[in-house]
């Protein structure tokens, strides 16, 4: 038979406990609200598809380089803030506006592209028929 140090014992029942034990995950818990949404976020992937039938390609030559870094703030006032943050362009492209969530809908800056993906930490957005019929831009952006 096997002699087990009982303070061994003891901690290996602990580890086994505090392993078995998950904190609730903020992730999927994560519901699409305004207090929830409100936040600073940056850019990070920018998918673009020019028509229906065409493979989606990576569209950040939607942008100056200098804006890949910008962060927009959606402030719990419905007002939001882009700010040309880190590299900055030649003309900084600073501007501000209001800001709505109804549903998965976002109405911001003009456009009302829905969040098809949130989860606290950051958000997806498609917008259809961005430029031309039957286009599709998609935005992933992080929280800061």
């Amino acid at each position: 038979m096997i002699k087990i140090n009982p303070y061994l014992g003891l901690l290996i029942i602990a580890m086994l406990a505090f392993a078995s034990c998950k904190k609730k995950d903020k992730l999927n818990n994560c519901d699409l609200t305004e207090a929830n949404f409100v936040g600073s976020y940056k850019l990070v992937s920018i998918k673009y598809k020019p028509s229906a039938s065409s493979a989606e390609i990576d569209g950040t030559f939607l942008l100056d380089p200098c804006e890949l870094d910008d962060i927009t703030t959606f402030s719990a006032n419905h007002t939001f803030a882009y700010v040309d943050a880190g590299t900055q362009c030649s003309t900084p492209g600073d501007y501000s506006g209001t800001w709505s969530l109804s549903g998965s809908t976002l109405d911001f800056d003009g456009r009302s592209p829905t969040i098809v993906a949130f989860d606290c930490t950051g958000f997806t957005t498609t917008d259809t028929s961005y430029n031309t019929d039957g286009d599709k831009l998609t935005l992933t952006l992080r929280k800061q």
